[in-house]
């Protein structure tokens, strides 16, 4: 059984957080990262509908497919809404490539949020969720969807822990990046 919260939180929580500046770089098309020190929330709004959003964030097994340093990806169980991934993640760090292996227990709740934890990995922990909500009408002319991630994460690297937290916000950016991109290249390729 999981010890992942099936608590949805509302979408209050988020958007009160945000300002004037926060909901211009999300018109501007921008990643919006917040947070330090291993704790974030990286936000991105998008005009693609709920259902687009959701298929893309569940695609565990395609993640190798459309995430920059995901190397391969498979389910490795699913129990109804519950599913275990495993991920090999590789990337250059200066001069040499380093390949991490995670597998993560992802927890689906009613199409709007994904809470997800560590299972296995070279990290102390990580814990969080993802979030699909509709963007209030007033912050855009156009219906937005906004795809928010919550992540807290840490890794013992005793003096490296610092480029460890720089590493971890460029991803946070790049996969994020990378999943709107999908969402709206899928969006693009459906039938009318």
């Amino acid at each position: 059984m999981s010890r992942l919260s099936r608590q949805v939180l509302p979408v209050e929580t988020y958007l009160a957080k945000l300002t004037a500046a926060d909901w211009a770089t999300l018109k501007d098309r921008k990643v919006l990262l917040k947070g330090k020190k291993g704790q974030y929330g990286v936000m991105v709004a998008t005009p693609v509908d709920a259902a687009t959003a959701w298929a893309v964030l569940t695609d565990y097994g395609n993640f190798h497919r459309f995430l920059p340093t995901v190397a391969q990806s498979q389910v490795i169980e699913t129990d109804g809404h519950r599913t275990v991934v495993e991920q090999v993640d590789r990337r250059r760090i200066l001069l040499s490539t380093v390949e991490s292996t995670v597998r993560t227990e992802n927890l689906e709740i009613d199409r709007q949020q994904i809470s997800f934890r560590l299972l296995q990995g070279n990290l102390d922990y990580m814990y969080g969720h993802w979030r699909i909500d509709p963007a209030p009408n007033h912050h855009s002319p156009q219906p937005l969807l906004l795809v928010s991630q919550q992540v807290a994460a840490e890794a013992d690297l005793g003096p490296f822990k610092g480029m460890f937290y720089s590493l971890f916000e460029t991803s946070l950016v790049e996969t994020m990046q990378a999943i709107r991109q999908e969402m709206e290249r899928r969006a693009r390729s459906q039938p009318f």
